[in-house]
């Protein structure tokens, strides 16, 4: 998977909506480890997180 993130970052819009991803992906990694995020809150963002890594491969793998 390595190899494959790398050669996509040759293409500037896939780097564009990888870095997308990544930046939002931190946003919610963030607002889930808030202690004050309520428990229905925090499976909406693992929903979301796990949406964005199959985005991702997605991308990564249309790439390879």
């Amino acid at each position: 998977m390595k190899h494959i993130a790398w050669g996509a970052l040759d293409d500037a819009a896939i780097q564009s909506t990888l870095l997308s991803i990544a930046i939002l992906h931190v946003k919610l990694a963030l607002e889930h480890s808030n202690m004050t995020s309520l428990p229905c809150r925090k499976e909406v963002i693992r929903a979301e997180i796990q949406r964005l890594r199959m985005e991702r491969d997605r991308i990564l793998e249309r790439k390879a």
